[in-house]
């Protein structure tokens, strides 16, 4: 597995239970519930968030509501840190579940030099780990045919969120066919289609909540589902 592979969208717990703990000393907790949107694109806020609990979407759509997924954040998550730009927000933050988040100011101190250190040494990595990642599907939707997309999604889920067997590597993820295509920036019909074929292959199996990829041909160090 190459290190691009693991620079993928869905983004877990990078931050320790310590500094959790300072911080919603600090803040104040908010919950929304599913469907909700915690920030939309356009709005102007000093307001970034850490995800406590659920699960959170991040995406941008264009004037015919097309939606592209830049990302999907699970617990331990700082998102919407851009405002410290001072420009009205790109995306749109969704509910995929009920929320629970620690709402924090961008002029936020943490009362001691050691956290605040941590808390913006965090922020940093994150910003650098989801720049990565866009550019790294930047670079595959402007270069890379869908087949290939799709491959290198599921190759970077089970790097980071697989449970590995002896002869398959298991991910349990909230996935469909259209979340895929909204993450690759194709069609639902197309991702399908190639799904399919990748299945006829016995390679992998894609249901609504699991990825099956089974160890065959060096699949899993990205030697191909062909």
């Amino acid at each position: 597995m190459t290190d691009s592979n693991k620079c993928v969208p869905w983004t877990n717990n990078m931050i320790n239970d310590e500094l959790v703990n300072v911080i919603l000393q600090k803040t104040h907790t908010k919950k929304f519930t599913k469907g909700q949107l915690v920030f939309l694109e356009g709005e102007v806020s000093d307001k970034y968030y850490l995800l406590l609990d659920g699960r959170i979407e991040i995406s941008i759509c264009n004037f015919d509501g097309r939606k592209k997924i830049i990302s999907i954040h699970e617990p331990r998550i700082f998102f919407g840190e851009l405002i410290f730009s001072c420009q009205p927000r790109l995306t749109n933050a969704t509910c995929l579940t009920d929320v629970t988040v620690a709402v924090l100011d961008k002029e936020l101190s943490l009362g001691s030099e050691e956290y605040d250190k941590q808390l913006y040494s965090t922020l940093l990595y994150l910003s650098n780990l989801k720049l990565r990642t866009q550019m790294i599907q930047l670079g595959e939707v402007a270069f890379s045919e869908v087949e290939n997309r799709v491959k290198n999604l599921i190759f970077g889920l089970c790097a980071n969120f697989g449970q590995d067997n002896d002869k398959y590597v298991q991910v349990n993820l909230p996935l469909t066919h259209q979340l895929i295509a909204d993450f690759v920036g194709s069609s639902r019909v197309r991702v399908s289609q190639v799904l399919s074929d990748f299945s006829k292959k016995d390679k992998i199996q894609v249901r609504r909540h699991e990825i099956i990829l089974h160890k065959v041909n060096e699949a899993r160090k990205g030697g191909g589902l062909g």
